[in-house]
């Protein structure tokens, strides 16, 4: 046993969600990739400019999802972490209705008005009609795109990330087939680039959508439990990133303009190129930054300071150096990448997009430290400066310098700009720091401008981790000094230390194993006389897995407050506690004596980490 003060349970569990945040955004650059490719070299390299005019309406589609999902997102994550399981499947049946909804309007204007919407995004000429049959093919599966969207996000919470890296992969094999069907055999052209597109999100949909449809999830759809009014609260929370996306949107838009007066149609077939991967790069910062504001909104649920300096030590720690990592990879490959789309080196927009390959990506590592905290101060309330940051990283910053630069030095001038306009965003980030502070942030708490009286006082609690049996003898001293310091009566002094002994001791001997099936313990399936004679059995016919085990302590209000936070298969010790053999009242005395004195015992599972809470 040791004093907690750097929990390893967060930065493996931020490790684990990186996964599935950097998909979450990279899927619609796979489908622009592909798209990129086959435009390229079975229509032609004019198509590439067609598609790079489209890219806009796949950063105002992410910021649609974003607005949704994320803002959905901090609400379930606050609401689990003050234990309120409901409202967080309140939120999810809210969250489907919307989405639903909003697409469907999408798709109708899309259907409706395409001629109208590609003169708006800037083609002229033949390109209008081009353009027209891409959004009308692509419009087909756009609901579908933005629902599988939604529940990539929502998997997370029910441990079903697989399930999503199933139908990416899925999706991304149907629209390169059927772009070759549709183009290379049927002649469809643009139509048929955007119609693959449809049937691939189409299938991206399905896969995740019958897990929902199974019975077998937590989250389950109920109209009858949504409160309209959480409305309001998905969008607020939600709009800063949203806004990050809106602002991208619009920069799309305005440096379209200025590549096609400065540049030319090789300077938008070179920025389409580099769209196209651009969502890859982007990918990685946004995942490591989404990360941030997933598990974030969870500790700042349940006031948790350590929590959250730890993760954000490991933000900059891991996450930062895997986007810096990754960004000098992608440079060292820009020839590469640009063959993928051009073949000729003596042409100039082969020369373009090797430029742009080669500096674009040196824009993510400040990027991503920004957008991290802006994420961070997100959970925390500090709108402002996230407005300010949203608006600088995602529009003013790169449009100012692009203005500036690119009448001098051609399309090089966009991709100095990427860079420029995130040094930008720091030097606003730190402004804010030091002001509420009113000193220079030197150091990490100075970083997170807690809110006054936030988290409870180093004073009221204690920390611990446990990693074997061993640290488990001596657990019980810890808390009964814990108490005792605070003259906290003898009899919930007793009750606390062999309660969290008991419970610990369990976790370790049950749970720091491996089960071969999820649900092999689970009480509906093993008889209660048997329930512990089968776990233990689980744990002799199972090897060793590295699991972790966080506790707190609290003294709040005149109550002791326990908080188990383990890594472990999850388990769910208050359904357990009917199944105690009435006649063996020594069995699992810790959970017996927990269930009978305390005022509150409660259980989550989220992201995959099981949270017992309770109150004496």
């Amino acid at each position: 046993m040791k004093k907690n003060t750097h929990s390893e349970i967060i930065p493996r569990l931020y490790m684990k969600l990186l996964p599935i945040q950097i998909i979450l955004v990279i899927i619609g650059g796979l489908n622009a990739i592909i798209d990129n490719a086959f435009a390229s070299n079975l229509i032609g390299p004019g198509a590439m400019a067609i598609t790079g005019l489209f890219n806009p309406v796949s950063n105002f589609l992410n910021a649609l999802n974003v607005l949704i999902f994320s803002g959905a997102q901090v609400l379930c994550g606050k609401y689990l972490g003050k234990r309120m399981a409901e409202r967080t499947k309140s939120i999810f049946s809210l969250d489907m209705i919307t989405i639903v909804i909003i697409s469907l309007i999408l798709t109708g204007v899309c259907e409706t008005i395409p001629g109208i919407l590609s003169t708006a995004l800037g083609a002229r000429d033949a390109m209008v009609s081009d353009l027209s049959l891409y959004i009308r093919g692509f419009a087909i599966g756009l609901p579908f795109f933005c629902l599988g969207t939604q529940f990539t996000a929502f998997l997370q919470l029910e441990h079903q990330e697989k399930r999503s890296y199933i139908s990416i992969v899925m999706m991304f094999f149907l629209n390169a087939f059927f772009n070759w069907l549709f183009i290379a055999v049927f002649r469809l052209g643009m139509f048929g680039l955007g119609l693959s597109t449809s049937i691939g999100n189409i299938c991206f949909f399905f896969i995740q959508a019958l897990y929902y449809f199974s019975g077998r999830s937590v989250l389950k759809f109920n109209p009858a439990s949504i409160l309209v009014s959480d409305l309001k609260d998905i969008l607020i929370n939600g709009l800063p990133g949203a806004a990050s996306q809106l602002c991208l949107f619009i920069r799309g838009i305005i440096i379209n303009r200025i590549i096609r007066n400065f540049v030319g149609a090789d300077g938008l077939s070179a920025f389409s190129a580099i769209g196209a991967f651009g969502c890859i790069y982007w990918a990685v910062p946004a995942g490591v930054t989404s990360a941030v504001i997933v598990l974030g909104s969870v500790y700042v649920g349940e006031e948790d300071k350590d929590g959250l300096k730890e993760l954000m030590k490991t933000f900059l720690l891991r996450g930062v150096t895997i986007v810096l990592t990754v960004s000098v990879c992608l440079s060292a490959l820009c020839i590469p990448f640009t063959n993928f789309f051009f073949h000729d080196p003596a042409a100039p927009v082969y020369h373009m997009t090797m430029m742009g390959f080669l500096l674009f990506p040196l824009s993510s590592p400040v990027s991503a430290f920004v957008v991290g905290f802006s994420n961070y101060y997100h959970c925390q309330y500090h709108e402002t400066i996230v407005r300010i940051i949203s608006v600088l990283d995602g529009l003013v910053g790169v449009c100012l310098f692009a203005i500036l630069l690119v009448p001098q030095i051609g399309m090089n001038g966009i991709w100095i700009a990427q860079i420029l306009g995130g040094f930008l965003s720091v030097i606003a980030l730190f402004t804010f720091v030091t002001f509420y502070n009113k000193k220079f942030p030197f150091s990490m708490d100075t970083m997170m401008c807690f809110p006054k009286g936030f988290g409870v006082p180093d004073e009221n609690r204690i920390d611990l981790s446990v990693h074997s049996i061993d640290d488990v003898i001596n657990i019980s001293r810890s808390v009964w000094a814990f108490c005792e310091s605070h003259q906290i009566e003898k009899r919930k002094q007793n009750c606390a230390a062999l309660c969290v002994e008991e419970l610990a001791g369990n976790i370790v001997k049950h749970g720091f194993t491996e089960s071969v099936r999820e649900n092999s313990l689970s009480p509906d399936r093993v008889p209660p006389a048997r329930f512990e004679e089968a776990a233990t059995e689980c744990g002799r016919a199972h090897h060793r897995k590295n699991h972790h085990l966080d506790i707190r302590v609290s003294f709040v209000g005149g109550d002791i407050i326990i908080s188990l936070k383990d890594d472990c298969v999850a388990f769910n010790p208050t359904e357990a506690a009917g199944l105690f053999d009435p006649e063996d009242v020594t069995h699992n005395i810790g959970l017996r004596i927990a269930t009978k004195i305390s005022k509150s015992m409660t259980y989550q599972n989220t992201f995959g980490l099981n949270i017992l809470r309770i109150v004496i």
